[in-house]
């Protein structure tokens, strides 16, 4: 009964996931322009043009690897469609809020915190030691 549980949450978590608009971009962010200085330390964040309501760039800082970023649409998951719906930072960094209503998302990995119930979705993002890509 449990694995019907879950593969009926997953199926549905992934369908709204697919309601998600479908945009194309490709974007270049140096770490050497001033205004991306947050990006050079752990834990930091900025927002970027692309995707389907701006980005946010986020450095990971787990397994101390050098080249972890990730890079997630600002637009609430959940109300995508809806005017306020595009995510702001939190003071401390760590999370992605909706102005709607409410609901947190963790910028590690975009997962839901409070009020949320589907994770931010999250785009491709490479980095050759200068300059993050990021691209759908």
């Amino acid at each position: 009964m449990t694995l019907i549980f879950l593969s009926v949450a997953s199926a549905c978590k992934k369908n709204q996931q697919r309601d998600f608009p479908l945009v194309s971009f490709d974007q270049y962010i140096y770490l050497n322009n001033p205004s991306n200085i947050e990006l050079q330390s752990p834990g930091g964040a900025i927002y970027f043009n692309g995707g389907y309501r701006g980005l946010i760039i986020f450095r990971r800082y787990g397994n101390n690897q050098v080249d972890d970023f990730a890079a997630f649409d600002r637009a609430c998951p959940k109300h995508y469609s809806e005017d306020c719906s595009q995510l702001e930072l939190s003071d401390d960094r760590v999370f992605a809020e909706c102005p709607c209503h409410g609901e947190k998302y963790l910028l590690f990995d975009g997962s839901p915190g409070e009020n949320a119930t589907i994770s931010m979705v999250e785009y491709r993002c490479t980095f050759d030691g200068a300059v993050i890509r990021v691209r759908n």
